[in-house]
């Protein structure tokens, strides 16, 4: 939460989350927040600290119950999750096109999930991607020559760390294959 509301950096999906939220409201995180909006972090900060209180009376009172719920076969939770899911789609605009659209994205994960990639960057992309186009967009106007991205310290230093940073992962790939070839 600390790159979040400091910085408006989200550190994690479930923050990422929370920054497009924040986005729809009209709510833009940054050092500005603090000034512009005290009342909201402070509304924010006591419901995080009444959900917590919330949440741990909750498992005080129910881990007998969940943990009877976890006895239960993966493939009913499945099931019962699955249908869930459909039934809250549908009721939101009676469309089975939007049942559809969530099929494909559950096919989507699934085999994100089978191939072992991370779901955080796809988030991270789908609600930071549109802030970036925006302030691309507005930088393109100044910039005459690809050069002219590069052309303060600041911009320099970091285009160096990206570049350093791509070469150190081509360079552990190939390392890493020529191993696994040398082993087999």
């Amino acid at each position: 939460m600390v790159p979040l509301l400091a910085l408006g950096i989200p550190g994690e999906a479930l923050t990422a989350m929370m920054l497009s939220v924040f986005y729809v409201h009209g709510i833009i995180p940054g050092p500005k927040l603090f000034e512009n909006n005290p009342e909201f972090l402070t509304t924010l900060y006591i419901c995080l600290f009444v959900v917590n209180l919330l949440i741990l009376g909750f498992l005080l009172l129910s881990t007998n119950t969940i943990l009877k719920v976890i006895r239960i076969p993966t493939r009913f939770l499945g099931v019962c999750i699955f249908v869930l899911t459909f039934v809250g789609v549908y009721s939101l605009r009676n469309s089975i096109v939007d049942c559809a659209i969530c099929a494909v994205f559950g096919l989507l994960g699934y085999i994100l999930k089978r191939l072992k990639l991370p779901i955080v960057p796809i988030v991270l992309g789908m609600v930071l991607g549109n802030i970036m186009e925006q302030k691309f967009r507005a930088s393109l106007a100044r910039v005459e020559t690809p050069l002219d991205f590069i052309d303060r310290p600041v911009s320099a230093t970091i285009f160096v760390f990206i570049v350093l940073a791509l070469i150190g992962q081509g360079v552990s790939i190939v390392r890493a294959r020529k191993t696994k070839a040398l082993s087999q």
